[in-house]
């Protein structure tokens, strides 16, 4: 504990918070970052409590920003101010995280340097309120099916995040609840190691003292959970139609004299071409802004696009020759079919990112928002 800081985000809190900081403190973290994050003026003496604190930092914004802009206003502060520390555990103000458990985490945190250590919860239990185990299974459903990665808690507050990480999830976009997503689907990209550690589920009057927005925040990070699949899908759409134009002028005009089995082979081998040369770039820049080497990337790409060629060239003629379906409906059909197939691949193998890429990302990726 006495290598780390704790990051707690508050918003309009209770008096609870000065013991579980003092509780905290006397477990032997290192500092305390508290942010108070717009709450109301009647409140202050709360946080002027905690200011009185030797090892506690009180942060304000003037206005309510987000959970995500407290996060990073943390994460910056302890930056420029605590190089000597290792990492940062964060924890919610809302009676979720027992102090045993922020221990728990940071203790882990030094046994797995480099890993994105998660204080996952059982929500098996009978005092689990509906919508928080209704968005957890949804989230870590729709987490696994994209990102390749079963987590059994995907909105979980209590985290350890090594001091190396620290820049690269200040580039990271999301000012709200959206954040905590976004955060788990940048380390994924980047091959960070998730350590998933048990802890206490506990939710107080049915979770009162939260300030998730079921329906808003919940919409939020369903949007970054499946952007990366959206981006892929607009690129993905753009390349279909230079792939089908051609094509269609190729099986249709050019190549209209030569048998079936040569024009469709010829004409998707050339849309094919044609579109993937726009496809990778985008992809690459855009859809899994990988860092990875280009020249490899580069190679893997095409190998996966000769197996999609050769793919969809057997759908194809298989589907208009066994059952008579016409050659352009086939196309777009092997298509859509292949086409999930190839982000899944492109996702976990051709644009697959390595922990020695973060540094580099934090220097050249997204800046986070100002």
């Amino acid at each position: 504990m006495d290598k780390y800081a704790i990051i707690i985000p508050v918003l309009n809190p209770t008096e609870n918070l000065v013991e579980y900081v003092h509780s905290l403190l006397e477990a032997g973290a290192a500092q305390i970052i508290v942010v108070n994050d717009g709450s109301k003026e009647e409140l202050t003496y709360i946080f002027t409590q905690l200011k009185k604190m030797a090892s506690c930092t009180v942060l304000t914004h003037d206005k309510n920003k987000g959970k995500g802009r407290a996060l990073k206003t943390a994460f910056s502060y302890f930056l420029n101010h605590f190089q000597d520390l290792h990492g940062v555990v964060t924890a919610d103000a809302d009676g979720q995280h027992s102090f045993e458990d922020v221990c728990k985490v940071a203790k882990a945190l030094e046994n797995k340097k480099g890993e994105l250590i998660l204080g996952v919860r059982d929500f098996t239990g009978t005092d689990v309120p509906f919508r928080s185990l209704i968005g957890n299974r949804f989230t870590s459903l729709i987490f696994q099916i994209l990102y390749g990665y079963k987590l059994r808690d995907t909105q979980t507050g209590l985290r350890g995040i090594s001091k190396s990480h620290l820049p690269f999830l200040l580039n990271i976009k999301g000012e709200r609840y959206e954040y905590e997503i976004n955060m788990l689907i940048h380390s994924k990209k980047m091959s960070l190691s998730f350590f998933e550690l048990p802890i206490q589920t506990i939710y107080l009057d049915h979770n009162a003292g939260s300030h998730f927005n079921s329906f808003v925040d919940s919409i939020k990070i369903f949007i970054k959970l499946i952007s990366g699949f959206l981006h892929y899908s607009y690129a993905i759409i753009l390349s279909g139609i230079i792939d089908i134009g051609s094509f269609i002028l190729l099986a249709s005009f050019l190549l209209k004299g030569l048998p079936l089995e040569a024009r469709v082979f010829y004409a998707t081998l050339v849309s094919r071409m044609l579109s993937s040369s726009f496809n990778f770039y985008m992809n690459r820049k855009y859809v899994f802004k990988a860092g990875n080497h280009f020249i490899l990337s580069m190679l893997k790409y095409y190998v996966l696009c000769f197996c999609i060629i050769y793919a969809s060239y057997l759908l194809i003629t298989s589907a208009n020759l066994a059952i008579g379906i016409p050659v352009i409906i086939a196309k777009i059909c092997a298509d859509i079919i292949l086409g999930i197939a190839s982000y899944e691949i492109q996702l976990h193998w051709v644009f697959k990112n390595n922990q020695k890429n973060v540094a580099k990302q934090s220097s050249v990726g997204d800046h986070h928002d100002g």
